[in-house]
């Protein structure tokens, strides 16, 4: 059995504590947070833009208030880090430092010399290090991939991707909407679609990204709509947590490939549509479930197996955050950049 502790039990540490409850193989045996009354024996639920909140049951685990007295009590394989973003590089290197395996919450790091940071944490240590970079395994875009991967879309026209989202005021004191510790919609948001972008088609060598921000004074991080300049296909994503409270969470895309087009939206129903050039519309048969599950039980397995990632390395969650980094020249320069 592959023992977990959770280090953060805000909306992510929440939502990832409920579901290592259905990893077979995996047990969270301990969680810790700063704030006390997170880790109470009944913990209050904390929503956010996915996903359903519920109050937590801790009781019969081990709370801890520090990611230093979870490990001095010993017991654990893994920490799950579930903390806001410019915490990440300080709280895994100390997982690492400690003796155990490391799961990073997304995105890595807010620049890329605090991923080279974690990177060389986790090598000099020896732990394995993931990245929880959960729509790689979202089933629908599972689907996806493997329709560009074994050409069953033929060849790959057009792709767009969405993913828009109300102001994230569930966080702690804000620090979503603060872009020094968030990196912005920008960076903790987008990057889901950029990320995957990059995994099914590589890095684009290079981009044009234009940004607003609802503040006219602030960084221009709260809605993003970049243009992945590929030789031979249209790419663009569009991402943002500035829309009004009442604007229901949406993630989407549209690919058109040469035999038809494969569309997904989680404003429609079904949600998954395949629309053949020829014949009729039909959804693909798939595993309904969410990408929360299905990297945790990938990771459980890497664990109970020792054997390192490679869905989702280390590596891939740096590629990530310089791809955004590359973006954010784009927006503050108006320039294309490339990669």
């Amino acid at each position: 059995m592959v023992r977990i502790g959770i280090l953060g039990m805000g909306f992510i540490g929440q939502q990832h504590f409920a579901t290592w409850k259905e990893v077979d193989g995996a047990e969270v045996v301990a969680v810790a947070d700063k704030e006390v009354e997170r880790v109470a024996a009944s913990a209050a639920a904390i929503g956010g833009n996915i996903g359903d909140s519920a109050s937590v049951d801790l009781s019969g685990l081990a709370r801890h208030t520090s990611l230093e007295a979870m490990l001095e009590a010993g017991g654990l394989d893994a920490v799950d880090v579930c903390l806001p973003t410019f915490l990440h590089p300080p709280m895994v290197e100390a997982a690492v430092a400690g003796g155990v395996h490391a799961i990073c919450e997304k995105p890595m790091a807010l620049d890329v010399a605090s991923c080279d940071r974690i990177l060389a944490a986790a090598e000099k240590h020896g732990k394995m290090l993931f990245l929880a970079h959960c729509i790689r395994f979202w089933p629908e875009y599972e689907v996806l991939a493997r329709m560009i991967g074994s050409g069953e879309l033929g060849r790959l026209v057009s792709l767009k991707m969405t993913r828009l989202s109300p102001s994230p005021f569930w966080s702690q004191g804000g620090w979503l909407n603060d872009p020094t510790k968030s990196g912005g919609a920008l960076l903790d948001l987008h990057i889901h679609d950029a990320d995957f972008i990059m995994s099914v088609l590589g890095m684009p060598p290079a981009l044009l990204s234009r940004c607003g921000h609802l503040a006219p004074d602030g960084p221009k991080v709260d809605h993003v709509i970049t243009h992945y300049l590929y030789d031979d296909v249209v790419v663009v994503a569009e991402g943002g947590w500035a829309m009004p409270p009442t604007y229901q969470f949406e993630m989407a895309f549209e690919a058109l490939g040469e035999k038809g087009c494969l569309k997904f939206s989680t404003s429609q129903s079904p949600m998954l549509r395949w629309m053949p050039m020829a014949g009729d519309a039909s959804t693909p048969e798939y595993r309904v479930t969410t990408g929360y599950l299905q990297e945790l039980e990938y990771f459980t397995r890497c664990l109970a197996e020792s054997t390192p990632p490679t869905r989702v390395t280390g590596q891939d969650g740096r590629e990530a955050v310089r791809l955004i980094m590359a973006e954010k020249e784009s927006i503050e320069t108006g320039e294309i950049v490339k990669l």
